[in-house]
This record gives structure tokens, sequence and C-alpha cells, in this order.
């Protein structure tokens, strides 16, 4: 009986509000230029800091064929209630743009992925992502993967190194 009222109050409804923000976020639309097209998006992302300034805040990243554009939840504080509010604040996503990063200015990235181990257990992961712009800018953001313990990098980055083959970025390939 309790199995099947935990099932009723917080699996059904994570799993719904889940269901819904993958909807929404397929469908947000955000202004493009004409033939801007989105390639890939990782929807459980972190943005942690521009160059010095720590801003720590949870979103969505939408790689275009021309930018990486990152826009935030907007009741991002739900996410203290386990489970639901984290799937909750997936329908809420805000139109304004937290970061835009035009793919010719990056110069380099750097991928890091560290898992913290408690016990014989995964306690934490983090996928830390810093992105440098010509410019001499920092970008760094958290990119969940599920993989991440198989030494997989997440899916817009591999994606990203195909598009800058495309853009033929050579500074992106010889950073000095």
């Amino acid at each position: 009986m309790v199995l099947i009222f935990l099932a009723a109050v917080i699996i059904l409804p994570t799993i719904l509000f889940l269901f819904i923000g993958g909807k929404v976020r397929d469908k947000f639309i955000f202004e493009k230029a004409i033939n801007e097209e989105i390639i890939e998006v990782n929807d459980a992302t972190k943005f942690l800091r521009r160059n010095n300034e720590t801003q720590y805040t949870e979103g969505v990243l939408y790689l275009t064929n021309k930018r990486f554009v990152f826009f935030k939840y907007r009741f991002g504080w739900l996410g203290i209630i386990p489970f639901i509010g984290e799937a909750f604040i997936s329908i809420f996503i805000d139109k304004n743009a937290v970061v835009e990063l035009p793919l010719h200015q990056i110069k380099n990235y750097t991928f890091k992925g560290t898992i913290i181990y408690r016990g014989n257990r995964a306690s934490d992961q983090k996928a830390i992502t810093t992105f440098y712009t010509k410019q001499h800018e920092e970008f760094e953001f958290d990119i969940y993967t599920l993989l991440l313990a198989e030494n997989k990098r997440p899916d817009i980055l591999d994606k990203l190194d195909k598009v800058l083959q495309t853009l033929d970025n050579p500074s992106m390939h010889n950073p000095n």
C-alpha cells in the first residue's frame, strides 16, 4: 500500500513533469538568424561563471549552427524539492538569454569530468566545460551527461566539434 502511495505521489508526477518539460523544451522558440537551426539541446546544464563572475544558475543550453544560447529556468528555487521540484522547473524557461556565445568566437574549450564516490556509490558528478573566446573571456558550464562514468563526453560537445570543423575555425585546433 505504501509503495502504491509513493508511486502515485512522487514517481508519477515526476515522470509527467519531465515529459511536459521535454515537450516545452522542444517547442521553445527564440530569436534566430535567417539560416540558423538548432543542432543539439541539453536541458541539464548549469551556468557557473563568466570570467571571474560566478553565476550558478540552471537552465537549457542550445547549440545552433552559429552560437550557443543558454536560457535559465524561471522558478529555479523549486529545485529544493527532491524529484518533483527538479522536474517541475523544466517546464518554465525564461525567454531572456543569459549567455549567447557565437561559435566563431570560440578559441578553445576544455572538458573535465569528475565523479565523487562515497563508499561504493557515486554521490556527485560534474562535467565542467570551460569555453575560451577570442576576446579573452571564459564561460564555464556544468553539462550533465549520463555516461560520465564511462568517460563519455556530453553529446552537445561532440556536435560542437563537428560544427566547428564545418566553420573551418583554425584557432580551435591550434590555440596559439
